[in-house]
């Protein structure tokens, strides 16, 4: 396998034809040509949605691989590819599990076998029978299978959030312990290509690698940290920088025809109140009712997605409506994910149309990044960069006319947004819109149009403010050893900014918490041991949780703790004496620190330990609605699935991952006697631990 005469271009072609099943672009072979090959990595790639960049990843790899049959690797061995949407992580993990499938399963003496064999030559065990590529996603759901640690030497992809990345980077990883958060930062910060996917949402941490990169450079690092932003909405990048589309490029004709897509922009129609600017949006998606069309509803607020979803389920039917927000626990989103609706939206040039209209109700949880392909659009009026994100979701192949349909909602409505720099930029946007081509009685918002549009930086959201990284900051933070250390901060103000909103609170539920809370309340270091190991061993996945704004989630779990368990209540219904209910039991899993039991009334006085936190209920604490989302007013159901530790439906593996088993030992005996968690279970003497 060689260049030769085909040269680097057709060395690319047949190894991104071997890898993908598909032809490259011709902007991805030119970005191949004058840049990977030769070593270089570009500060920007500036690509409309729609063109394939995350096929960067495979840019890379064949690069890599010529340059490791060459014996002079000039590209960092690690790709670490850093979105901060759940969804664009998982899609990214897809991309790359299928790159491995496909060198694992390449027949000798084929191209992707050829490449498989040259990133061999990078490890520090060719003969090594594991693949030459390995894979990490450090989100939670996929938990961490440390295939990045094993093998420094080897091809590694890494996927994972801004929190994920940037807490390992500034050797605070979460979930990570004292003693591994060196490596953690001293694997993810050298000889490691960061692709920065959608960067516009998260300045101030594409700001933080920019500033660890600046210091590793002026301290003459071996392999320094490198650095790609990706987005189809730069903020103002350098033109000479950034990598984008040139005229040649544009003319190809899939490029053509997805940059020209037909996309008619209604003018906003401003509502006087927010109940009038719901109902508008609901008429306007009804309308597409009887047209057999795959319908887009954004907006910005979860409560308001839910009242359209609502809304439109009544005038519809339940079957054909699907509500998508960040706040929807990972379980529900995951089986939402693998419904036959949602695939549906999915990019598919041999797509048919549905048997009947169906609508899919999203926040930005739906915006960036996700693979969406709907006929129609109808959202509420936002910032540009988030526009140009929800029009990147219709007609996202072209070949079609798609309308797109803006409702404006009323300022006073907005807490905080009746003045002040997002009201501005929202005002800005309305006004740059505005000066699109007009054409048939409708903005052109196609992709080629919107680009005239990157210029508008006043209608762009508001950027958090940041905070400097200094050497005095980075010389505390690699000292892991000790704890507590004074100035030592936590990271989030590095890595969202210092007005990035609320932080988050995480909510989980599982059937061994009542357990847990009775026989470790009182066991002092004994007990924190034992949480520690067991949420090692076992920790909370992302298909468990659920996440919102701290003061949102707080006001709903002190809504919950005020009730008593409903067994509790059950129990003490016909007694006389009607002792107190006992409080409801949680577990309190802060980002950094050690786990807390104790009753959850407690738990979230504890103020400095809730921003980014997990609290783990136990079901019969109830507070899990039907679409998956936090509701104080939820009471348990049989029916309802809140321990979902065990399901392993999403990963396709049907053995258990383990045995929840209460042991007590009993005196009398000598022994020690068993009850299974949520299972019968055999004569415990039999119990082996894997």
């Amino acid at each position: 396998m060689t260049a030769g005469a085909a040269g680097p271009v057709g060395f690319f072609e047949q190894g991104f034809a071997a890898l993908t099943g598909h032809a490259p672009f011709a902007w991805q072979q030119r970005l191949y040509a004058e840049h990977f090959a030769r070593g270089h990595v570009p500060p920007a790639l500036d690509i409309p949605t729609g063109l394939g960049k995350t096929a960067v990843i495979v840019v890379w790899l064949i690069a890599l691989a010529l340059q490791a049959e060459n014996g002079a690797v000039r590209l960092p061995r690690r790709l670490v590819y850093v979105v901060d949407r759940r969804t664009v992580v998982d899609q990214a993990t897809e991309v790359a599990e299928e790159l491995r499938r496909t060198l694992k399963g390449a027949p000798p003496g084929s191209f992707a076998a050829q490449i498989r064999d040259q990133l061999s030559k990078l490890c520090i065990d060719p003969n090594d029978e594991a693949s030459p590529l390995a894979i990490s996603t450090l989100r939670g759901e996929f938990a961490d299978n440390r295939e990045w640690q094993a093998d420094p030497a080897r091809p590694t992809i890494i996927v994972g959030t801004v929190d994920m990345i940037g807490s390992r980077l500034l050797f605070s990883g979460y979930g990570v312990s004292r003693r591994m958060r060196p490596f953690h930062a001293g694997l993810i910060g050298q000889d490691t290509l960061l692709v920065h996917d959608e960067a516009h949402l998260s300045a101030p941490f594409g700001g933080l690698i920019g500033s660890i990169a600046q210091v590793q450079q002026a301290q003459k690092a071996p392999r320094p940290l490198r650095i790609m932003e990706l987005s189809a909405t730069q903020r103002q990048q350098d033109a000479t920088a950034a990598f984008t589309l040139k005229n040649e490029d544009k003319s190809e004709p899939p490029v053509n025809k997805r940059l020209h897509a037909v996309k008619k922009l209604h003018c906003p129609v401003s509502a006087d109140s927010e109940d009038a600017a719901v109902e508008e949006i609901v008429k306007l998606a009804l309308g597409y009712k009887d047209d057999r069309k795959r319908v887009l509803v954004y907006v910005r607020k979860p409560s308001d997605a839910c009242e359209i979803a609502d809304k439109l389920t009544r005038a519809t039917a339940d079957s054909r409506i699907a509500l998508l927000t960040g706040t929807v626990r990972g379980y529900e989103r995951d089986a939402l994910a693998a419904t036959p609706l949602f695939k549906g939206f999915r990019s598919d040039p041999d797509r048919q149309p549905p048997e009947a209209s169906e609508y899919l109700v999203a926040t930005s949880a739906g915006e960036v990044g996700v693979d969406l392909d709907a006929d129609h659009l109808v959202c509420d009026l936002t910032t540009l960069d988030s526009m140009i994100q929800r029009l990147g979701r219709v007609n996202r192949l072209g070949g079609r006319e798609a309308e797109i349909h803006v409702v404006e909602w009323p300022k006073t409505q907005r807490k905080g947004e009746g003045d002040g720099k997002l009201s501005e930029a929202i005002a800005a946007t309305k006004a740059a819109l505005a000066t699109l081509p007009l054409r048939d009685g409708a903005r052109d918002a196609s992709p080629e149009s919107l680009r005239a549009l990157a210029d508008r930086a006043d209608a762009f959201a508001p950027t958090p403010r940041t905070v400097p990284l200094t050497d005095i900051l980075l010389d505390n933070w690699s000292l892991t050893r000790v704890k507590d250390l004074p100035g030592r901060p936590t990271p989030e103000r590095w890595l969202h900014g210092v007005e990035a909103g609320e932080p988050d609170l995480y909510v989980a539920w599982r059937e061994e918490v009542n357990e847990l809370a009775a026989c470790l309340r009182d066991a002092g270091r004994t007990g924190t041991r034992i949480l520690k190991q067991l949420y090692d061993k076992h920790p909370i996945l992302a298909r468990e949780r659920l996440r919102g704004p701290l003061s949102e989630v707080k006001r709903q779990l002190e809504r919950i703790a005020k009730r008593s368990p409903k067994a509790a209540e059950s129990e003490q219904a016909d007694s006389q004496d009607r002792e107190p209910p006992k409080p409801i039991q949680a577990i309190l899993l802060p980002v950094n620190g050690d786990p807390i039991v104790g009753a959850l009334s407690d738990l979230l006085e504890r103020e400095a330990a809730l921003p980014y936190a997990t609290i783990v209920l136990p079901p019969s604490a109830g507070g899990l609605d039907a679409r998956g989302m936090l509701d104080a007013a939820a009471t348990p159901e049989a029916s309802r699935r809140y321990d979902v530790a065990d399901d392993l439906a999403a990963s396709g593996r049907d053995e258990k991952r383990r045995l929840r088993v209460l042991l007590t030992r009993e005196p009398e005996t000598e022994g020690w006697s068993a009850r299974g968690i949520r299972q019968a279970i055999e004569a415990p003497n039999k119990l082996v631990e894997r």
